[in-house]
This record gives structure tokens, C-alpha cells and sequence, in this order.
């Protein structure tokens, strides 16, 4: 899956919106007016950033507005970036408390570009602070509505019974007809209708409120993969340091960070010795397997011996717009020197994106459970 759909646009009413699609599963856009090209970036994925700048640039779009529609804590945000490419406004929830963003819109505030109007709505449930976003014949629905599924709401003071609220309280004030664009999808889905949702969306066959907490809560999937450290960033507006220290490094590894590594070192020094968990892409696979580094969760730490082909690692994927990089000083000759532990021979790359903050599985309705993706 390529990280985004080149020059694709969708039209809605007086709008233009271009999808940007992520191999974790995560999704932006930007929504621009056709007369003005005034506009607004959704959801910017730090691996976005340069795509979205050169974008709007090159199409001459004015760029008013970032909004996040809540605090993400499956990836980087890359709003502040590219609100100070363009000098723009950033926006967030009050409850989102980001560093920075000192604009918070209300429940049903609306924004302006041109002459076109925006909406915004406050959808809490998966995180206290989400937003959606709608216009006429749209709503971007962030990580609440989801295409065939709902999100999670088992971390982030998430609220199944205000998901429940949400979902079927912006379902009634628009028409069926309304297009849906999420937050996330894991079936390379980009777009939905309400109609489409409320006929094939298994939990929106549940009507029942105390029903669907229930069979939401159950069972919920594993934490994101570096949600804390995300957290962190996406909160804090702190950059990710281009260079970790061995010792910090032992440090995410022994909290289960592994799968965040990529060791792009040759698959025989690989197998000679590695560290459990981490991520096999040899320097000279980069570009032909970017997509696995793009769904690889940051912040991504790129290894190799001592630190050189890491740091080459690291201009090569800053050239193919990947962010989120880390180069671990020294490599594995000094994580071993401060008591790492690694292994030898080949070992099955574990997932590093099979988990989400989002999407939650389908459910069968005889047993409760729900089903394996």
C-alpha cells in the first residue's frame, strides 16, 4: 500500500478533498474550497508532511487551519510541522491540553474558508477531547465512526456509552447520503456513506446502548505499540531526536520497544547476531520496501554495527519523506557494551502495527467475542 494516492480528489459540494493513505492505517486530508483554495490539513501523519507541503504549494492552496481531531497515540502528529511551514493555525479539543495550540473550537463552532462553511462537533467517546469535522455532504470522522467498525475506548479516558452517544447522534442530524471519511481503516477502504454504515456496520446493528458497551469493552486488543513515548510527543510538541543513546535504546528494548527497530544491516549479519524483535531491511532494500518501514510504529530506530549505514539509513529515508527516525548511536556494538541482550539466527518479524488505538474488531453476535481480523 503506497503511502499516498497521487493528485486523487474527491468532490463534495464546494469542496476538494485529497486522501492521504498510511500503511498503519491512518488517514488525512486536505479539505479545500474550490473557488479560494483556502483550506484545512485533518489528521497529519508526521510521514505526511512533506507530501501535504509540496501539495499545497504546488497547487497554490492557502492553508488556514491544522486540525488534530484528538490525541493519537498510534503515530506522530505531524501538525506543528507543517502549521510552521505555513504559518497557520493549529487546532485542538480544550480537553487535548497539546503544547502550542491555544485555539480550541466549541461544539458546533463554525469555520470559514472562502465562502464555504466547516463544522466542527465535539465526538466524544474514543478520547474525551475528539472532534469531527463536517460539511455539506461530508464528515471526517476521526477515529469514531469507522468504516464497517468503531473505535476503541479502552485507554485515553475513552468512553464506550459516549462513543455509543456520538456515533448515533451525528448519524441522526445528517442525511444518509453523507460521505465518510475516517480517521483509520485496515481494509484499504477510503470512503463510506451513513446509509452505506448503518446497513452493513455490525456495531450499528447493535441499538441497544448498554449492549454495545458491553461487547465493546470485551476483550479489548493490545496498547498501541510506543503509545507512551507518542503520547508524549504528540502532547508535549517535542521533535523525535535524530540520534538515541545505547543506553536508552536498552532501555525501550527491555520495555518491549524492539519491534521499533529496523537493522539494516546484511541479512548475514543479521542472523549472526540481532536484537530479538527487531525489524531486518538492509540498507540497500530501503526504497523498495519503504512501505514496511512506513508501518513500522514511531519512533523508528535505525541500527546497524557501529552507526554509519544507519545514518545513511536515515537521509535516505528522510528523502523518501519517512519521518519519525532515529539513528541509535554507536549500533549494536555499543547497545551489547551497555548490557543489551541479542540473539542469533533467523526469527519471524513480528508486527509492529497489528495493534491499534483505533479500529476495534468485528463482532460475532452469538458469542460477544470479537472475531479475528
Amino acid at each position: 500500500m503506497s503511502q499516498t494516492s497521487a493528485k486523487k480528489i474527491e468532490e463534495v459540494s464546494s469542496f476538494m478533498i485529497a486522501p492521504y493513505v498510511h500503511p498503519q492505517g491512518c488517514r488525512g486530508y486536505l479539505l479545500v474550497d474550490k473557488l479560494s483554495g483556502d483550506s484545512i490539513a485533518i489528521d497529519v501523519h508526521l510521514d505526511f508532511v512533506n507530501d501535504m507541503t509540496k501539495r499545497l504549494k504546488d497547487e497554490y492552496w492557502n492553508l488556514l487551519y491544522v486540525i488534530d481531531t484528538h490525541t493519537h497515540a498510534d503515530h506522530p502528529s505531524g501538525s506543528s510541522s507543517i502549521a510552521k511551514n505555513f504559518n497557520c493555525l493549529r487546532m485542538a479539543h480544550k480537553k487535548a491540553e497539546h503544547s502550542g495550540v491555544s485555539n480550541h473550537p466549541e461544539n458546533g463552532e463554525e469555520l470559514f474558508l472562502g465562502e464555504s462553511t466547516v463544522f466542527v462537533r465535539h465526538t466524544p467517546g474514543h478520547t474525551p477531547d475528539h472532534m469531527g469535522i463536517y460539511i455539506e455532504g461530508a464528515f471526517f470522522s476521526g477515529d469514531s465512526l469507522l468504516i464497517g467498525s468503531v473505535a476503541r475506548t479502552d485507554f485515553l479516558g475513552g468512553d464506550a456509552g459516549q462513543l455509543y452517544d456520538s456515533i448515533h447522534s451525528f448519524l441522526k442530524e445528517y442525511p444518509g447520503d453523507t460521505v465518510l471519511f475516517p480517521g483509520h481503516d485496515y481494509q484499504s477502504k477510503t470512503k463510506s456513506t451513513f446509509g452505506e454504515e448503518k446497513k452493513e456496520n455490525p456495531w450499528l446493528k447493535i441499538e441497544d446502548r448498554e449492549e454495545f458497551i458491553k461487547n465493546l469493552t470485551a476483550n479489548p486488543p493490545e496498547r498501541p505499540a510506543n503509545m507512551d513515548e507518542l503520547l508524549h510527543l504528540n502532547r508535549e510538541g517535542v521533535e523525535i531526536a535524530k540520534l538515541i543513546s545505547s543506553e536508552e535504546t536498552k532501555k525501550i528494548v527491555e520495555a518491549g520497544g524492539a519491534i521499533s527497530i529496523i537493522d539494516v544491516r546484511s541479512e548475514m549479519e543479521f542472523e549472526d547476531e540481532h536484537i530479538s524483535g527487531s525489524h531486518l531491511i538492509p540498507l540497500d532494500q530501503l526504497e523498495s520496501r519503504a512501505d514496511e518501514v512506513r508501518a513500522i510504529a514511531a519512533p523508528r530506530l535505525l541500527l546497524c554495527k557501529a552507526g554509519g549505514r544507519a545514518s545513511a539509513a536515515f537521509e535516505a529515508l528522510d528523502e523518501m519523506n519517512i519521518g519519525g527516525l532515529s539513528v541509535i548511536d554507536g549500533g549494536i556494538l555499543a547497545f551489547k557494551e551497555t548490557g543489551g541482550k541479542t540473539v542469533k539466527g533467523k526469527e519471524l518479524d513480528e508486527d509492529a502495527s497489528s495493534t491499534s488505538c483505533s479500529a476495534s474488531l468485528p463482532i460475532d453476535f452469538e458469542t460477544g467475542k470479537k472475531k479475528d481480523s
